[in-house]
């Protein structure tokens, strides 16, 4: 059979992913997973530009060489250039001015409160020109960008997406099989060799990432609680400012066996307790007691969000039931901040 007989056109789509890595590297790293076994080449895995590196001009050759854009936004703005502006937001202005295709995958409902998180707020309505793709759960994120890999496939087929992609491999059917399991295979070893090697470092530099610019920060979680007057109840929603240490060295301990999503919310709810009871009855004067301090689903996912993306925690099977349990990361990050606990030598009188 001549070669000319069959011809088949192999099309691999450059992927560059936009992200802020103190907050979604360890997403991004099994998002580019995901992109590979679909036959895509990520780009801009791990990279952490500043005023130290070059990263920028990396990042702006990259989305030169892609065919397309992801932004994957969470709840940070993300690290901020000289300028103040983000380095994922200057990257979807970049790309835009280039014309590349754009792919916003937005965590779902983020608050947006304080200087940061007004920033936040104004580039997602920036990003709501697009189709944004929202995602509470990684599970959710794996299936947004299936479902936009379909659409960038399907776009160029018909001719709406203009991809700058390699030229076409005319091949006989008989070679073809030793092209997948050569060329392409060797490609793919490179791309996943890269990818551990990114997760790698972001689990050396997790503890980093938690105690450089995330130090201190804070999150607002929101939760529900029974407040008792006059022998009935009703059911209140608030919100409150925790920091991610206090989250972590509440959970953590427990943390040193798998555990479940509820024992997590339960523990955390129980610490957020101790802080918002005199809150709460100074609020609601009328009250005699707070019962039931339960914080909501989309805070809990929210946490253990941020928490994996760390890489301080992971989530393990037990049968068929999802459990969640410290990483090496987490454990060693753990001892730090019970090293950094202060003493008290006073007794109680």
């Amino acid at each position: 059979m001549m070669l000319s007989e069959v011809q088949v056109k192999e099309q691999r789509y450059r992927v560059f992913i936009a992200h802020d890595v103190s907050e979604l590297g360890a997403i991004a790293v099994e998002a580019s997973f995901e992109l590979v076994k679909h036959q895509c080449i990520p780009m801009g895995i791990g990279l952490n530009p500043s005023s130290q590196n070059n990263h920028w001009d990396v990042i702006r050759a990259m989305i030169d060489e892609s065919d397309v854009v992801f932004l994957l936004v969470g709840d940070s703005y993300g690290q901020l250039s000289p300028s103040g502006v983000s380095y994922v937001h200057m990257a979807y202005i970049y790309a835009t001015t280039q014309g590349k295709p754009i792919f916003p995958f937005c965590l779902k409902r983020s608050e947006v409160s304080g200087m940061v998180n007004a920033h936040l707020g104004e580039f997602r309505k920036l990003l709501s020109s697009h189709k944004v793709r929202y995602w509470t759960v990684e599970a959710d994120l794996r299936k947004q960008l299936l479902m936009a890999i379909r659409k960038i496939k399907t776009a160029q087929k018909i001719g709406l997406l203009p991809v700058s992609a390699k030229p076409s491999v005319t091949v006989s059917a008989g070679v073809k099989n030793h092209l997948s399991q050569s060329s392409q295979m060797k490609e793919i070893k490179a791309l996943k060799q890269e990818l551990e090697e990114a997760k790698k470092a972001l689990a050396i530099n997790s503890t980093a990432l938690v105690r450089g610019p995330s130090k201190n920060k804070t999150v607002m979680v929101s939760f529900s609680a029974k407040v008792f007057s006059g022998g009935n109840f009703k059911t209140i929603s608030e919100t409150w400012s925790m920091t991610w240490d206090s989250i972590f060295l509440a959970v953590a301990p427990h943390m040193l066996k798998p555990i479940s999503e509820e024992k997590m919310r339960l523990v955390i709810s129980a610490v957020l307790a101790t802080d918002v009871q005199a809150p709460i009855k100074e609020k609601y004067p009328e009250s005699h007691a707070v019962a039931d301090i339960r914080l909501t689903n989309d805070s809990i996912n929210r946490i253990k969000i941020y928490l994996r993306g760390q890489d301080l925690i992971r989530e393990v099977m037990q049968g068929r039931d999802i459990r969640w349990k410290l990483t090496e990361s987490g454990d060693a990050y753990l001892t730090e901040l019970y090293t950094e606990q202060p003493i008290s030598n006073s007794f109680s009188s």
